[in-house]
């Protein structure tokens, strides 16, 4: 073998031991991934959380959660949202944000990060019985003047109105704040004057 031979068998040599010996490139990942169903829950509602996290996964965290969801990986469920959670929304109302954090180490920046979703706690709207109008053994008398199209005087209350407590009293939610206090007066009890002498 000539000289040629040997300096290119030396380079070919020397790349192949390159190529095989040198560092593996890092590899890319796509960063991490939440979801939420429902966004909107009463509370003390479950809702369910589903992630991907090419690392190591924290457990879900938000201010709008009883306790942290752990994270649990699905079987078959191929690489699209791989793990998933219960919590359950605490009793507080309003827009919270709830995340977790994955970290894919040194081979696998890319997919280090926290991943967030937004969801929401409501109230239920306040439910309401039918109210039956008293029953009577009479027949409706006669002698009453058909309805007209004017409207109800303010003094009488519409039968709509009379079911449905107004919604500055009701608290479907438990939310903060003091209750309304009422008054009450016990019957036959006698008028003090607001306690001025004179």
């Amino acid at each position: 073998m000539g000289m040629k031979g040997i300096v290119a068998s030396a380079g070919l040599l020397a790349m192949t031991a390159g190529v095989l010996l040198a560092p593996q490139a890092s590899a890319t990942a796509p960063p991490p991934k939440l979801s939420v169903s429902p966004a909107k829950v009463a509370p003390g509602q479950a809702l369910d959380f589903t992630a991907s996290c090419h690392g190591t996964r924290s457990a879900v965290t938000s201010p709008g959660l009883t306790g942290p969801v752990t994270l649990q990986a699905r079987a078959g469920s191929g690489d699209q949202m791989p793990y998933a959670g219960q919590g359950k929304a605490a009793g507080k109302t309003g827009k919270f944000k709830a995340s977790f954090r994955c970290d894919g180490g040194p081979n696998l920046p890319a997919a280090s990060g926290t991943a967030t979703v937004e969801f929401e706690i409501v109230c239920p709207p306040p439910t309401t019985t039918p109210t039956k109008p008293p029953s009577s053994s009479k027949p409706p008398s006669s002698s009453q003047p058909p309805s007209s199209s004017e409207p109800p005087s303010s003094s009488v209350p519409s039968s709509s109105s009379a079911r449905v407590a107004p919604a500055a009293l009701t608290k479907p939610c438990g939310t903060p704040g003091k209750t309304p206090q009422v008054k009450v007066k016990p019957s036959g009890a006698p008028q003090t004057g607001g306690g001025a002498f004179g």
